[in-house]
C-alpha cells in the first residue's frame, strides 16, 4: 500500500508521471498505463463439521497493480505487483493472494512481434502466461476453473514463449519456464532446477472454439515431475445469451505419485444487469477413493458501475471418499482503477 500512496503523492520519485513537456527527460511516455484491482472477500465455510473455526465469518483481501508500456505500438512491457492475506478455506478462491501485506513483483516480461509470431521473454514468466489456445470461456470469477494441471500457473521464473495465430482462427503456442533460473547456483536449464515446457494448439472461432494443452515439468529440483494433457471446448449459442465450456485435464506424476484427472463444466448466462455463473468439476485420483472429490458453485456478478463489481455466491466441495462436504457462502467486491 505504501508504494501506491507514493504513486499518488510523489510519482516523480518513482519516474511514474504523466507527460509534462514534450521534450522533458523525465516525461512519462503516454503509452504507459498503471491500473489496479482490490478484492474484498468475506464469507464463511462449513468444513464438513470437522473444523468449527472455519465456520466463522471472516474477511480477506487481494491487491494488485499492473504497469504496461508499449515502445513501438506493437510491443508490450508488463510488470505485475501483488499482495494479499488469503488463508484457510477461502484461499481457494480464484482471486486469493497470499502475503504479509508487502507488495511483491509477481510478473515481469516483454512481448514483441516477429512476423506472424508474438515472442514473450523475461525474468518472471508464469507457466500459463503464454497460452494461445482457449480451452474454456468460463468467467472463472469465483472459485472453480478448468485445466488445474496443464494450466495451473503455479511455476514462475525466467522464461520465453512464442505464440502464433492466423485469420482462420488457428492458434498455437510454446513456452519454457526455468523455475530456478534466477539462482546463480542453479541456472536456466540446470541439472538441479525444475524446467517446465508447455505447448498449446487450438481454434478460436466465432462463438465456438477449443484447444489442447500439453505441459511437462522435469522435476530435477527434487520435486515430483509430471506430464499433463488436457483439452476443452466452448460454445456460445446464438439463440440464448450464454456460454458453455467443457474441459478435461489429466496429470501423470513421476514415481509412485498417483495419476489424476479433472472434468469441468461451466456455464455463464446473462440475467438482468449481471451474469449468472454455475460450474461443476469432478476430480479422480487413481486408486485412491479417499482423495476423489466433486465441486459445484453458483455465483452472480453484478457491476455497480464501471469500477465496482459485486459477486455473491455459494460453493460446495464433497470428498467422495470421506463423505464430508465443505460448503461456503461468499461475497466478493472488486474495485478496478
Amino acid at each position: 500500500m505504501k508504494l501506491f500512496q507514493r504513486l499518488l503523492v510523489a510519482p516523480a520519485a518513482l519516474g511514474l508521471m504523466a507527460p509534462v513537456a514534450a521534450n522533458a527527460d523525465s516525461a512519462f511516455t503516454s503509452t504507459t498505463t498503471l491500473s489496479g484491482t482490490a478484492v474484498f472477500t468475506v464469507g464463511s465455510v462449513a468444513d464438513g463439521g470437522t473444523d468449527d473455526k472455519s465456520e466463522e465469518l471472516y474477511m480477506q483481501y487481494a491487491y494488485g497493480l499492473d504497469i504496461n508500456t508499449s515502445f513501438t505500438g506493437e510491443d508490450l512491457f508488463t510488470a505485475g505487483i501483488i499482495t494479499g492475506n488469503a488463508s484457510g478455506p477461502l484461499a481457494s478462491m480464484d482471486s486469493a493472494e497470499t502475503g504479509t501485506g508487502a507488495l511483491t513483483v509477481s510478473s515481469l516480461y516483454y512481448a514483441f512481434p516477429v512476423g506472424d509470431l508474438s515472442v514473450t521473454a523475461g525474468p518472471l514468466v508464469d507457466q500459463d502466461d503464454v497460452v494461445a489456445a482457449t480451452t474454456s470461456a468460463y468467467s472463472d470469477a469465483f472459485r472453480l476453473g478448468s485445466m488445474p494441471y496443464s494450466l495451473a500457473g503455479s511455476e514462475t521464473g525466467p522464461g520465453i514463449g512464442v505464440a502464433y495465430s492466423n485469420d482462420n482462427g488457428v492458434v498455437a503456442s510454446a513456452s519454457f519456464v526455468s523455475v530456478g533460473g534466477a539462482d546463480s547456483t542453479v541456472g536456466i536449464g540446470g541439472d538441479n532446477g525444475d524446467d517446465v515446457t508447455t505447448v498449446t494448439l487450438g481454434y478460436n472461432g466465432d462463438g465456438f472454439g477449443g484447444g489442447l494443452v500439453i505441459a511437462s515439468n522435469d522435476g530435477e529440483a527434487g520435486t515430483t515431475g509430471y506430464d499433463t494433457f488436457g483439452g476443452g471446448i466452448y460454445y456460445s449459442p446464438e439463440s440464448i445469451p450464454a456460454t458453455i465450456s467443457v474441459a478435461y485435464d489429466t496429470k501423470d506424476p513421476e514415481g509412485t505419485a498417483k495419476d489424476e484427472t479433472d472434468f469441468f463444466v461451466g456455464v455463464d448466462y446473462e440475467v438482468g444487469p449481471g451474469t449468472l455463473s454455475a460450474a461443476y468439476n469432478s476430480t479422480d485420483v487413481d486408486g485412491s477413493d479417499t482423495l476423489d472429490r466433486t465441486g459445484f458453485e453458483v455465483s452472480y456478478t453484478y457491476a455497480v458501475n464501471d469500477s465496482v463489481t459485486i459477486t455473491p455466491g455459494f460453493f460446495t466441495v464433497e470428498d467422495t471418499g470421506a463423505g464430508d462436504d465443505d460448503s461456503g457462502v461468499v461475497v466478493e467486491t472488486v474495485f478496478s482503477f
